[in-house]
């Protein structure tokens, strides 16, 4: 008898094509066999563990608490099973990962952490092609994407990553020379702007005092990176975020202002093609980037506790 209790391994395998996919039908596609199919190895794991490992919502099948923990713990398993086989048959060439990136999530937090896949998945070459739009997609040599839309869209193939608390922030040095001590006192500075003034007029409306802040005496900038390097030079005061500027707040170059903040209308996705199977490579990505962004959430979740900030839902 073996010392290991395991599940058969085409159990395994069609839980984590379920899972990835969120979707019995995808997953039944990809791996080339029925829907009857993965839902009976599905149901035969679920007996096996005594556990739900899914829940069924409008138009797509999600994990369960106990599902995330198990899927954690099969794709880890079946990465360090590739990566030794590949090393076995004595491959040399490396998996090319092709990227497409919203500008501004691919300068202010892909790029900074890509060291970190790296270590996770080093037999790999990324290219990261930034483009705005769902629409990349339909380049065949795009692997995955990585984009900007609506808050509760349903995007096919889409996962949300994260939607942003949004607040106002600046330079350590403006912040001392001039009074900021209350959103009141924004009206004695310039206000930089990421594209339009909704954001700030969002912000200052969500205040709970009426303030009389001229918005259109301000700076706009097609892109969130621009806005807030501005900012970090002393430029003015930007609505800054809680993950596209975090690398900012946390190395000092920008610092937070008040307590005050609102949820961002748009989130980011994390999108596959429609057609074709998913290779080893985007799987690893994916639950590296989705880790990433868990543990990132953690933190400032401990640091807003810490500091008695509650974000304002609109």
């Amino acid at each position: 008898m073996s010392k290991f209790q395991l599940p058969a391994l085409n159990t395994l395998i069609a839980f984590e094509a379920a899972a990835r996919r969120q979707s019995i039908k995808y997953a039944a596609d990809e791996l080339n066999v029925t829907h009857a199919a993965v839902s009976r190895r599905i149901q035969k794991l679920e007996r096996q563990v005594g556990r739900s490992l899914f829940e069924h919502q409008h138009r797509k099948t999600v994990l369960t608490a106990d599902g995330e923990m198990f899927l954690r713990a099969v794709t880890t398993s079946f990465t360090h099973i590739e990566r030794a086989f590949v090393e076995l048959i004595g491959s040399r060439k490396p998996d090319r990962l092709v990227i497409s990136a919203d500008p501004d999530f691919a300068g202010l937090w892909l790029v900074p952490r890509l060291g970190e896949f790296y270590a996770v998945a080093p037999n790999t070459v990324v290219e990261i092609r930034t483009g705005k739009g769902i629409h990349s997609l339909r380049d065949a040599h795009i692997d995955c994407a990585i984009q900007y839309a609506e808050a509760g869209s349903e995007l096919e193939n889409g996962e949300m990553l994260f939607r942003s608390s949004l607040f106002p922030v600046c330079a350590p040095s403006l912040a001392t020379r001039l009074p900021l001590r209350s959103p009141e006192d924004l009206k004695h500075h310039v206000l930089l702007h990421d594209r339009s003034y909704v954001e700030w007029q969002e912000y200052l409306r969500n205040c709970s005092l009426a303030i009389d802040v001229n918005v259109g005496w301000s700076a706009v900038f097609s892109e969130t990176a621009h806005c807030l390097d501005a900012a970090a030079r002393g430029q003015g005061v930007a609505m800054g975020d809680d993950f596209l500027g975090a690398l900012h707040l946390s190395e000092g170059r920008l610092v937070r202002l008040f307590d005050s903040a609102l949820y961002s209308r748009n989130a980011y996705y994390f999108i596959t093609p429609k057609k074709g199977p998913r290779h080893a490579t985007v799987t690893a990505f994916r639950n590296w980037l989705f880790q990433s962004i868990d543990r990132l959430r953690g933190d400032l979740h401990i640091r807003r506790r810490g500091s008695g900030r509650k974000a304002s839902r609109r």
